[in-house]
């Protein structure tokens, strides 16, 4: 069993490959996330002197985006894949997808 995170920063393809990922029987979570270059743009925390300035002139139109985790059997991951690379028309600069090993689970309707 492995763990698929996918973070994809064009909303509509984001949706269209977990609508791909659903029609083929894979659930997983979403979460709102945004990236460390976003996230510190926006804090209150100050940068260095001269990065600090910078920051606060220059105009800041990131989005936030979304994180997708799906709990796939092994067979299941090259599959997903490719869903997500078809809906994203080659996953590029535009995100990213990884997998984890998973070697453990307990849980709602655990089926291995």
């Amino acid at each position: 069993m492995q763990l698929l995170v996918i973070t994809i920063d064009n909303c509509d393809e984001f949706l269209s490959s977990l609508e791909g990922l659903k029609a083929h029987g894979m659930n997983g979570i979403v979460f709102q996330s945004t990236s460390l270059k976003h996230a510190l743009l926006n804090s209150n925390i100050d940068a260095a002197p001269i990065f600090g300035s910078v920051s606060k002139i220059i105009s800041h139109d990131f989005e936030s985006s979304h994180t997708a985790f799906l709990l796939l059997n092994d067979d299941q991951i090259e599959h997903a894949k490719r869903v997500i690379r078809r809906n994203t028309h080659g996953l590029g600069k535009k995100g990213v997808m990884f997998t984890l090993p998973v070697t453990s689970i307990e849980g709602i309707d655990v089926k291995e």
